[in-house]
């Protein structure tokens, strides 16, 4: 069975680094709480297209957990 909940914040994005392509942004509050996150935790960032638009999907990074879990989405 799936469980499907929609949340949403709005964040902004500034420049990472000089000679850097690649942006940050702020990781909302709710998520750091949701996650206990922790500087130097890692995130996992997933690309998926839904109902032709591409989308984002982050979670908490464990090696384990995140492996098995790509594993099942492609049977």
């Amino acid at each position: 069975m799936s469980t499907s909940l929609t949340m949403g914040e709005i964040t902004s994005v500034a420049k990472n680094s000089k000679g850097f392509a690649s942006l940050r942004t702020t990781i909302p509050i709710s998520m750091v709480r949701q996650w206990e996150l922790k500087p130097k935790d890692r995130l996992y960032w997933k690309w998926e297209v839904r109902n032709g638009e591409m989308i984002a999907v982050v979670v908490k990074y464990d090696p384990k957990k995140t492996a098995a879990r790509d594993k099942s989405k492609k049977k």
